[in-house]
């Protein structure tokens, strides 16, 4: 039991970790332009948004594919052009194909092309890289980051538009709640939204089938328990056929004597359930708060293995040895109520 405890404190552990960097990275909510290219800045869709419930920041952000070059190197890229930003942060992978650092200079070249008077040429920017950063949790692939205007720029958007809107939630499970107002704020039909938990649901539905596979496999050992205790009540039931033949003569039905070791087989689940729940969490406890298992935090971005103890765990978990207990205390009791009354007292 403690050993269960102490698997599934892990497990929640590193899912807990995993679920705050998704919530803490990417945009609860991210609202785009339905069957048209972006929001123009006449529209107010960020005002309108920011007015919701429960919002606690609109960032309007430009998103655009295009190439970063650098020393004869080129990498297609997902730009994003957001506000605040003086230069460019490339994701790692991006800066170690361009072999570049901080402070240097990289070329942008957008898909869309200007007329020149050799004819139509790329839209070109060049930008010095301000930092070098690891891809956000939840993404699918690297997002280069320029600042809004140059991003506009390169992908012909008038002063102040936008190709989306990313929300930020003071209760992030409300997300879905919050599209649908954004969509109703903004127009169904001229409005598309996506939630933290829509875009990440293939990572969601793995840690959640991740739980029940390990939850079943370690509760292989509760099983295992179950059956131990099941052959001590069976014990039990044997060498106690005098003193249930006694009882029986005194008067006690079979049903009385069945419910007797039923409940002496539930004491003991109870007792083992209990000490075991006390112990594993007192372990997960300890071994997270001491820190007892170092991790590469340059890896796992975690400088020890966390171990969080669920209340809603330890409750399914109690709840299971209990009904388990109870089932493998069944047969004996049974066992228990026939016991023959001449025999016994003739063997006794």
């Amino acid at each position: 039991m403690a050993a269960l405890v102490v698997s599934l404190a892990l497990l929640s552990g590193f899912q807990t970790h995993v679920l705050t960097r998704l919530a803490e990275e990417a945009p609860h909510v991210l609202v785009s332009p339905a069957g048209r290219a972006d929001f123009s800045a006449e529209e107010g869709a960020a005002t309108r948004l920011a007015s919701l419930p429960g919002v606690v920041s609109v960032t309007p952000v430009v998103r655009g594919r295009g190439w970063i070059t650098a020393r004869g190197q080129a990498v297609p890229a997902l730009l994003a052009g957001r506000e605040g930003i003086d230069g460019i942060r490339l994701d790692a992978a991006q800066a170690r194909q361009l072999s570049v650092l901080p402070g240097e200079d990289v070329s942008i070249v957008s898909s869309r092309t200007r007329l020149s008077p050799l004819g139509p040429v790329p839209v070109t920017v060049a930008l010095p890289v301000i930092a070098v950063g690891a891809t956000s949790t939840g993404r699918r692939q690297p997002e280069a980051v320029v600042p809004a205007e140059t991003a506009r720029r390169l992908f012909g958007l008038p002063e102040g538009g936008a190709t989306g809107f990313e929300l930020r939630l003071s209760d992030p499970e409300a997300a879905p709640d919050v599209a649908a107002r954004a969509k109703e704020t903004l127009g169904a039909t001229a409005t598309a939204t996506t939630t933290w938990q829509e875009a990440n649901r293939p990572l969601l539905l793995a840690l959640r089938l991740e739980r029940i596979a390990i939850f079943a496999t370690v509760f292989l050992v509760v099983i295992v328990a179950g059956l131990n205790l099941a052959a001590t009540s069976a014990v039990l039931a044997a060498t106690r056929r005098g003193d249930a033949a006694v009882l029986t003569v005194l008067g006690a039905s079979p049903g009385a004597l069945s419910r007797v070791f039923l409940l002496v087989g539930l004491l003991l689940g109870a007792v083992g359930t209990l000490a075991g729940l006390l112990a594993g969490t007192l372990l997960a406890v300890v071994l997270d708060v001491t820190h007892a298992i170092p991790l590469p935090a340059e890896l796992f971005a975690l400088a020890h293995v966390p171990f969080k103890p669920s209340i809603r765990d330890l409750l399914a978990v109690g709840a299971f040895s209990l009904a388990w207990s109870f089932l493998s205390s069944l047969a004996p009791a049974r066992m228990a109520a026939r016991v023959d009354v001449t025999e016994a007292l003739r063997a006794g």
